[in-house]
């Protein structure tokens, strides 16, 4: 179990080091579109507060190519689980500039402006 929770984390490299492994991080990820993009502008407002809209539109861009995108960080150890479908579709919309830079627009007024 100590192995499991040691080898949880987004940013490792390497595979899990036993199905526990993989268990525990795929039930430690969190891969809900609109959940990950509102908090991602979150981050980015509380974070760096002195960026105008356009920079913190191009911090959430990055930090969505970086993590979730097709060859970002993020690795899902089990193909089947619910998390691979929801990434699937984030990934679709990290992909449509139109539709996520018109998401992003939406969450960082509502933050802004306290509407959450």
């Amino acid at each position: 179990m100590k192995e499991a929770i040691e080898d949880h984390r987004a940013s490792n490299k390497q595979a899990p080091r036993s199905i526990y492994g993989k268990i525990v991080a795929e039930a430690d990820r969190i891969i809900d579109p609109e959940v990950t993009l509102r908090r991602t502008v979150q981050y980015g407002l509380s974070h760096y507060p002195e960026m105008d809209k356009e920079q913190q539109y191009a911090r959430f861009r990055k930090h969505l190519n970086d993590k979730y995108a097709e060859g970002g960080y993020l690795k899902l150890w089990i193909p089947q689980s619910d998390n691979a479908e929801r990434l699937a579709e984030l990934r679709k919309l990290i992909m449509d500039e139109e539709e996520l830079q018109r998401v992003f627009d939406e969450l960082y007024t509502n933050e802004k402006n306290g509407d959450v």
